[in-house]
């Protein structure tokens, strides 16, 4: 990914955070014109740099190097945020294409069947005197 791209979301994010250029360079301990070289792409930011940055704006780091054009996707957070996804995914990744379709097939079947099952729920209490 592009330094410039990187460097943008880092501006957005401080943004959102309501912080100023001034405000978090102190927090990271960098000056106020190193970090305007980073939002602006002019200079290469070390990982670590931009895991403490992720850390102090509370985004996941996927924000600032994911694929996404407006550099956030939520379902991008949830694998990375729940445990048990990335576990799954672990698990996952080793299986055979087949066996990863299979995977998916039984998930899809199982979300039906817990829906048919809340529908099921809710047209029990619609008919009933408690509504």
């Amino acid at each position: 990914m592009p330094y410039r791209e990187m460097g943008r979301r880092i501006q957005q994010a401080r943004e959102q955070a309501g912080l100023s250029q001034a405000e978090l360079a102190a927090t990271l301990r960098y000056t106020q014109s190193a970090l305007s070289n980073y939002e602006l792409g002019k200079r290469r930011i070390h990982l670590a740099n931009l895991e403490q940055i992720a850390q102090i704006l509370k985004k996941p780091l996927s924000y600032f190097i994911g694929p996404t054009a407006d550099g956030y996707s939520k379902e991008q957070d949830l694998l990375l945020e729940d445990p048990r996804l990335r576990e799954i995914l672990l698990h996952a990744a080793e299986l055979s294409a087949e066996d990863k379709e299979r995977v998916l097939e039984y998930i899809k079947w199982r979300k039906s069947i817990m829906l048919s099952e809340i529908i099921t729920t809710a047209e029990v209490w619609e008919g009933s005197k408690f509504l």
